[in-house]
């Protein structure tokens, strides 16, 4: 089963100590270099994480030419664009991605997205955590945006 990452999901996983519940539901992630190399900039909170596994595995997009075109074409970042090529080229059973930009992208390329919520939703369903309401607070003590309707869905959703 292929899955390919974009940045954000990692990030905010990682942020909450809980970028593990990735390998717990997919087995492998991976990532184009342009993640890579936005993830290991700075310090950046998935740094330490990308260091410590060995089931993310960085690939390079074999037509970056196609990165650059997408990337004229939208207002997407490089790591998106990067991700959606992948994707493509590889024929990936699921994409992450959480920014709605990119993720009208992919599905208009027919590719099957899935975001960090979604995630936290399959591993409550697989039993790899006992609660999603836990992590969805503490993401949004860290600073990321859900809204009020996408909260009471997801707990609705996880029957919490």
């Amino acid at each position: 089963m292929i899955i390919v990452s974009d940045t954000t999901p990692l990030s905010e996983l990682a942020k909450v100590g809980q970028v593990a519940l990735l390998q717990g539901v997919f087995g492998q992630v991976i990532i184009p270099k342009e993640v890579h190399d936005e993830l290991t900039k700075g310090n950046h909170p998935a740094i330490v994480a990308l260091q410590a596994v060995d089931w993310i595995e960085v690939r390079s997009v074999s037509d970056s030419q196609k990165v650059s075109t997408l990337r004229k074409q939208t207002q997407l970042g490089l790591g998106e664009c990067g991700a959606i090529i992948l994707a493509e080229e590889l024929g990936a059973v699921r994409l992450l991605l959480d920014d709605q930009e990119a993720r009208t992208e992919a599905l208009s390329r027919n590719l099957p997205v899935i975001g960090t919520v979604g995630v936290l939703l399959l591993a409550k369903r697989r039993g790899l955590i006992p609660s999603v309401r836990q992590i969805l607070d503490d993401l949004i003590a860290q600073g990321t945006y859900i809204s009020q309707k996408l909260y009471q869905d997801v707990l609705t959703q996880a029957q919490e």
